[in-house]
């Protein structure tokens, strides 16, 4: 498939029906909030729809907005930490020994960071990139980080000051690979409500009324999903007639059955039932992201 298609998109994670990242990490401890248990997973969906509130009309990716939100440091901030731990690692490998740039990192894009939480919903992007999504413009990965060792002692040596990093911006003595941060906890919390709502039968429901309209126009998929991941759509790096075409019809039918408000609703109630369940472990998320974050802007306040 091409690289720029997107699956099941979910900003900074990747959601599967069939793998759930939430089983992963089942037993995930916050780093820095010592004692934090993992969230209550119990009476998750097939247990009967949820109560939500009003239904409003949803028609733009800009009216997303969830209750874990507030628990999720912003691009804007995700970058700056970024950016703190790409100046700690290169301090460590100068002294080490090893030539090491910190690699040139992008500002975040502008928009709301939930722009293809539920597929494509803006028409005009639909008729112009399909599913394929924005073109990926701007030098690569490697063009960014000229300047660094590729040796594998380098290499090693890099995979060590990342973690004294990590650590050091998490407030702990050391950290390993298998160490994890609140950013998982919450990025556990909201695949299982994704999870949770999709299985919904408010939002199978509304699933269902999304399909029969696809038919009327003439195309077979049981969800949005099916759509935005169907394997035709990989065979070419752009979108072709036929993508964009059924693309555009899966927004009208969106927005014909609004699908996206009636999906809004449905997992903004299974957060909110997630905060009151797990009002002592997010407010240790928040006092973490707000030392790490600190931490962060005294790193690059130093010289």
């Amino acid at each position: 498939m091409a690289a720029s298609i997107l699956s099941r998109p979910l900003p900074h994670l990747a959601r599967r029906r069939s793998a759930p990242v939430a089983l992963a990490l089942a037993a995930v401890t916050l780093s820095g909030c010592a004692g934090t248990g993992a969230a209550d997973s119990a009476d998750g969906a097939g247990s009967g729809p949820i109560a939500i509130g009003a239904v409003t009309t949803v028609t733009s990716a800009e009216q997303l907005a969830f209750p874990l939100d507030a628990y999720e440091l912003t691009p804007a901030q995700a970058r700056q930490l970024q950016l703190a731990q790409d100046k700690l690692v290169a301090a460590c490998m100068t002294a080490r020994g090893f030539s090491w740039a910190a690699p040139q990192r992008p500002a975040p894009a502008g928009g709301n960071r939930h722009v293809r939480r539920y597929g494509v919903l803006d028409p005009a992007e639909a008729g112009r990139t399909g599913y394929h999504g924005p073109a990926q413009t701007g030098p690569g990965a490697k063009e960014r980080e000229a300047g660094q060792d590729t040796s594998e002692a380098a290499q090693q040596a890099a995979g060590a000051c990342v973690l004294e990093a990590r650590a050091r911006l998490n407030g702990k003595k050391s950290m390993d690979k298998a160490d994890t941060t609140s950013d998982d906890y919450i990025e556990r919390l909201v695949v299982e409500d994704a999870e949770r709502a999709e299985q919904d039968p408010q939002v199978v429901k509304a699933f269902a009324k999304w399909s029969d309209c696809m038919s009327e126009a003439g195309h077979d998929y049981d969800d949005p999903w099916a759509a935005n991941n169907d394997p035709e759509w990989g065979k070419s790096e752009t979108a072709t007639d036929t993508e964009r075409r059924i693309a555009t019809a899966d927004v009208t039918c969106k927005v014909e059955t609004n699908l996206a408000g009636v999906w809004l609703a449905v997992e903004t109630a299974y957060q909110k039932r997630t905060l009151e369940r797990n009002a002592k472990a997010l407010a240790e998320v928040k006092k973490s992201n707000e030392d790490r974050m600190r931490r962060a802007a005294d790193v690059l306040a130093k010289g």
